[in-house]
């Protein structure tokens, strides 16, 4: 079981992860935030569940985790401005990455157009950010984090596309000491996205699997059969991509998924 009150006293976040709400079991951390009454919810408030029983992922796909071996939870975040809010998923998958490699060493871990975290050729975190709406006024964003700590065995497929921190270091991870150096990262990028800083947007681009290389789109659920060549992101959250004659085109991460090439 996670241990709520050890991890609280690890933290070391000013305003990040303070106040949170733990269970042993939800069916979705994202969906319990999404509930509750604006009245409830602070800047920065995490809602952390040790299973999920009905997580989900991007497109509507569900993400499965054992229980008590890895982190799902959601951070509630109430930016002054509702645009370049994918570039702040990106920004968080940033922070995931730069405390995986603290652990796996640089090299292997990677992110994957749109919200996905690679160790290698399989998955071992996954982001979905949604947003809540109080008439046309953001009330809150929300971004769920799935990260596979120290599950050892994927059920079905996913033991082909999955895998943990656990499998590839080798040692159990202590969840909750992750957990506070996790937060700390994340409030440092939130402050840097807050900010504009396009440094920032840099370091995201170039830890983006595909990154500078030739790759084929699949637009919409229709693959195209051209290569273009993966130029980023822009500021606005939008992929870049030229073709072969140096038109430039851009994508909402709704539209598009990157295909080998």
């Amino acid at each position: 079981m996670f241990d709520a009150e050890r991890f609280e006293k690890l933290l070391e976040t000013r305003w990040l992860g303070h106040g949170g709400h733990f269970f042993e079991e939800l069916p979705s951390t994202n969906s319990y935030m999404k509930e509750q009454p604006a009245s409830g919810i602070t800047h920065g408030m995490l809602c952390l569940a040790d299973h999920q029983t009905r997580g989900r992922g991007q497109y509507e796909r569900s993400w499965e985790t054992e229980a008590g071996c890895n982190l799902t939870f959601t951070l509630c975040f109430r930016p002054p401005r509702v645009d370049r809010l994918h570039v702040l998923t990106l920004t968080c998958a940033l922070a995931l990455l730069r405390e995986m490699e603290k652990e796996l060493g640089e090299g292997e871990v990677t992110l994957k157009w749109p919200n996905d975290v690679l160790v290698g050729e399989r998955k071992a975190a996954g982001l979905l950010t949604e947003t809540v709406f109080n008439g046309n006024r953001l009330d809150r964003v929300l971004v769920g984090i799935g990260l596979n700590v120290n599950q050892e065995r994927f059920p079905g497929e996913l033991g082909e596309t999955a895998t943990s921190m656990r499998r590839v270091k080798g040692d159990e991870i202590d969840r909750e000491a992750l957990l506070a150096r996790l937060l700390s990262r994340l409030e440092y990028e939130y402050g840097r996205w807050n900010r504009n800083k396009t440094d920032l947007l840099r370091e995201i681009n170039r830890s983006l699997r595909g990154y500078g290389q030739w790759v084929r789109l699949q637009v919409n659920g229709e693959r195209w059969d051209d290569t273009y060549k993966f130029l980023g992101v822009s500021e606005a959250g939008r992929l870049l991509v030229v073709d072969h004659d140096g038109g430039l085109k851009s994508f909402s991460y709704e539209q598009i998924r990157l295909v080998p090439a």
